[in-house]
């Protein structure tokens, strides 16, 4: 037993570690992602919305410290049951998921590792059973080392992972695990299945429907649906139950890391021209309602300033962007929430190729912007 509880501290606290590491880089990202959560149609916690990003920084700040404690092996009997209540939480929420494919990414591991949400929930089993060894084999978890470098590790681990938050959350985060990253090349993120020779992942819908008549409930896919008329034409008792609709994968195959990404101009797509230029500045707008004139005056400064340069100035919003110097062109919400944690985000292109990231509180100067050049 002593040597099973040994092995199970290691693996648990490793695992909370990198775990809470990837997450803590990018608060912001995992605070989309407890929105995700919390909303109407997957757990309805309305309320918890909007303490998303506070609940997400104590998320990713308690992994680390938790996996710390665990390997030290200090504190032992608050550390167990505090990794055991969390599995347990993080079991729940994977299995949700899994089960009425809520949420397709649990966000375990951030943006550095996409699991699929049943294997989320395998994953989060055989932790949880690990952490029962440890709660049970409490007797054989023994501090390593003397009890002030204990003090002086956690204190490094605390104090590193808030800044690390900080930075993830008021700058951009320290490691980009996106496909939008510094050095990514957009144009080959977006490349099909069939332009590389992959074969693709292919999806099916599956629907509930209940029979007016007798109540009874089926579950059918989509081909059933269009090839069987009995189930839609008129005057049949089968009705659609619209919140028990579900897509799920049908055959795993390659998906692009990009996709929902493009440059809308009132209908007009000029994504390849403004991919294919040289010197691009994209402004990114995820919340064009949250902008104040403050941010507007700095973006109207640089788009200003960058026209005495032959730099092609353009912004991406979720809505019209009132006040600004150009028209901007609309973009997934989502996807741009994903290039940029900040409102408004900068990236800076070269055909293609993302030369730069801006949070709203670095601002570039177009000089800066020149100098990557």
């Amino acid at each position: 037993m002593k040597y099973i509880v040994q092995l199970a501290r290691i693996i648990v606290g490793v695992i909370f570690i990198i775990s809470g590491f990837v997450k803590n880089v990018d608060p912001v990202g995992l605070s989309y992602k407890l929105e995700e959560y919390f909303s109407p149609n997957v757990l309805n916690i309305h309320f918890l919305e909007s303490l998303s990003l506070p609940l997400a920084t104590f998320f990713s700040i308690f992994e680390i410290v938790l996996g710390v404690f665990l390997l030290l092996g200090v504190w032992k009997r608050f550390t167990t049951i505090a990794l055991l209540v969390t599995i347990v939480f993080f079991t729940f929420l994977t299995f949700y998921s899994a089960y009425y494919n809520k949420v397709t990414d649990c966000g375990c591991f951030g943006d550095a590792l996409k699991l699929e949400p049943w294997t989320s929930f395998y994953k989060d089993l055989v932790l949880l059973v690990l952490i029962l060894i440890l709660v049970l084999g409490q007797k054989y978890i023994q501090p390593i080392l003397s009890q002030k470098v204990n003090y002086v590790i956690n204190f490094i681990a605390i104090v590193g992972s808030l800044y690390i938050a900080y930075l993830g959350i008021y700058h951009n985060p320290i490691i980009d695990f996106r496909a939008y990253a510094v050095g990514k090349n957009l144009i080959e993120g977006m490349k099909t299945p069939e332009e590389l020779g992959l074969k693709p992942t292919t999806y099916k819908t599956i629907y509930t429907l209940k029979n007016k008549q007798d109540g009874k409930v089926v579950e059918i896919d989509d081909t059933q649906y269009i090839s069987d008329d009995k189930w839609y034409k008129e005057g049949t008792p089968w009705q659609i139950e619209e919140d028990k609709t579900k897509t799920v994968v049908e055959q795993k195959g390659y998906e692009p890391p990009i996709h929902d990404f493009g440059f809308d101009f009132d209908g007009e797509d000029k994504t390849s021209q403004i991919l294919n230029d040289p010197k691009v500045i994209v402004l990114v707008i995820p919340f064009a309602d949250k902008l104040d004139k403050e941010k507007i005056a700095k973006m109207n400064k640089l788009i200003n300033d960058a026209k005495t340069t032959d730099f092609l100035v353009v912004a991406v919003a979720n809505n019209p962007v009132e006040g600004l110097a150009i028209k901007n062109a609309f973009m997934d919400q989502t996807t741009m929430k994903t290039i940029t944690r900040s409102n408004p985000g900068i990236i800076v292109l070269n055909k293609g190729t993302v030369k730069a990231k801006y949070h709203y509180n670095d601002f570039p100067s177009i000089n800066q912007i020149k100098e990557l050049f």
